[in-house]
């Protein structure tokens, strides 16, 4: 069966990205240009999301952010949407990264998220569970990520809840009524 593609949101006003054949390092969704503000996002790993077509987990997470901005301050004043990935490498099916097992620690995505991070002061933490196979590769990147928006004093936030194994839920289903809750760690 052929997967759905995703068109970006009409607010969607312009988009930005730093990628190779392969990874993602960042996409930048601009999306309300008298605004101040970006959020980063930082999800599991990239589907298809490019300059041309949004993918599921990128539309959902636009259109939640998007749709809340009158319900939440903290979204109240966002230009633009920052999506990071914890693993870079494009994968619509992150059950199959296992075969990248010994190149998910990618130094160069580390850096981009200290960068980005550093640069935006609030952030949404959304990469759900672990993908099969990578546990330990995945608890690695999860522990470097949360020290970086410690060492940055980022304003950390999650959707809904964490799971059973202590992830934040996924974006990709994040529901619009889900609440925006503040990390404290």
């Amino acid at each position: 069966m052929k997967k759905p593609v995703y068109r970006y949101p009409s607010f969607v006003q312009k988009v930005e990205l730093e990628k190779t054949e392969d990874k993602r390092f960042w996409l930048k969704l601009l999306i309300d240009e008298t605004k101040t503000e970006s959020i980063v996002v930082v999800l599991k790993n990239p589907s298809r999301a490019n300059q041309e077509i949004s993918d599921k987990t990128v539309y959902n997470v636009c259109n939640y952010i998007f749709s809340n901005k009158d319900k939440y301050a903290v979204l109240s004043d966002v230009k633009s949407i920052i999506i990071l990935n914890l693993i870079p490498h494009y994968q619509t099916y992150s059950k199959k990264l296992e075969v990248l097992k010994n190149e998910v620690i990618c130094q160069d995505n580390v850096d981009t998220i200290k960068k980005v991070t550093s640069q935006h002061s609030k952030t949404i933490i959304a990469w759900g569970n672990h993908p099969s196979g990578l546990y330990q590769e995945y608890e690695i990147l999860k522990e470097q990520v949360m020290q970086i928006l410690t060492d940055n004093n980022n304003q950390v936030f999650y959707v809904d809840k964490f799971s059973k194994a202590e992830n934040p839920k996924h974006g990709q289903v994040w529901g619009y009524m889900d609440k925006l809750k503040e990390f404290i760690s």
